[in-house]
């Protein structure tokens, strides 16, 4: 994205159809497609790193896609987009139904998700192994989800059969377990 400055903030969205950026600092609003051509994206997040020496990608996007009933990533050019975009990579495939909320946990290399369709939050390693199903009793249609990995918060939205609410829950909670198990 040759438009963006160093350090300038980006907005990242996924509009069903594509995967965008744009510069909200920049003049024009014209956003630059980071991945098109896709059939439901629903949510979208991503891990920063900076360009290694010698060039290559530095950062990758996630998102959902409910059609495909899939995560996928992309790995994104030192500029920001993918201007010679990686083909996406399918990171979890297998047992999802509507993946309707992703977040990414840059500091411990984690990804959360919630599936609506069989109503849990689930945890993996950002390449879609060590997969753990995190929550799924009490829970009907689990929605977005946000992390705040250096405090170890995680908070889902999800509706109750009664109301909607939010869980929220703290990593070191499952210190004892995840672990062993991730």
């Amino acid at each position: 994205m040759g438009a963006c400055t160093a350090g300038a903030p980006l907005l990242l969205y996924a509009n069903r159809k594509n995967v965008c950026l744009v510069d909200v600092e920049a003049a024009q609003t014209n956003s630059t497609v980071v991945v098109g051509g896709l059939e439901d994206a629903a949510a979208v997040d991503f891990v920063y790193r900076r360009a290694p020496a010698g060039g290559g990608a530095a950062s990758v996007v996630y998102w959902t896609d409910v059609s495909q009933e899939a995560i996928k990533r992309v790995a994104l050019g030192p500029t920001g987009a993918a201007s010679t975009p990686s083909p996406p990579v399918t990171v979890v495939s297998t047992g999802l139904l509507s993946p309707d909320g992703l977040a990414c946990d840059w500091v411990g290399g984690k990804l959360y998700w919630t599936d609506s369709g069989v109503k849990r939050v689930e945890v993996s390693d950002l390449d879609g192994r060590m997969r753990k199903v995190l929550f799924w009793e009490r829970l009907d249609q689990p929605r977005a989800i946000a992390l705040h990995p250096r405090r170890g918060y995680v908070r889902s939205s999800a509706c109750m059969p009664s109301r909607c609410s939010s869980v929220s829950f703290q990593f070191n909670v499952f210190a004892q377990i995840l672990p062993s198990v991730l």
